[in-house]
């Protein structure tokens, strides 16, 4: 009777540590559900503050962008090395300024973006865009 009561106590604790590290995963790696950016549905990935920064990374996945949301001072340059982590074609485009860049699966390209002087401006991927993979340059 010990030795029952016992290995199901390891195979509850063993299925409360999967459960605790699956779901830690799925938190960085699947996002923390959506959000809405001027209207429109994103897969939400986060907020990195890159005030002062001269580069940062974005990662494109499958569907969405992480980080989702970069804030940066009114005005500011900030070049993005833009990684495609997903199985597909993805790509960053920012209407209001000219850029429309692809990005291959398992490549990586660049892109100068500018800070609105206000506000939020939206960067999305063309080719899924109305799967949620859309984010923002926020002024902090």
């Amino acid at each position: 009777m010990r030795t029952r009561v016992l290995s199901s106590l390891a195979v509850v604790l063993v299925l409360a540590l999967v459960t605790t590290a699956c779901s830690k995963k799925n938190g960085n790696e699947s996002g923390g559900g959506t959000t809405t950016i001027a209207g429109q549905k994103a897969n939400d990935h986060g907020t990195k503050d890159v005030s002062g920064e001269a580069s940062a990374e974005l990662e494109q996945d499958n569907y969405y962008f992480n980080p989702t949301i970069l804030k940066g001072t009114a005005g500011e340059k900030l070049t993005l090395e833009l990684s495609n982590e997903g199985s597909a074609l993805h790509n960053f485009s920012i209407t209001d300024q000219g850029i429309s860049q692809d990005v291959e699966s398992g490549t990586k390209a660049e892109v100068t973006v500018t800070f609105p002087q206000s506000g939020t401006l939206v960067f999305f991927c063309k080719y899924h865009q109305t799967l949620g993979m859309v984010g923002a340059l926020e002024v902090a």
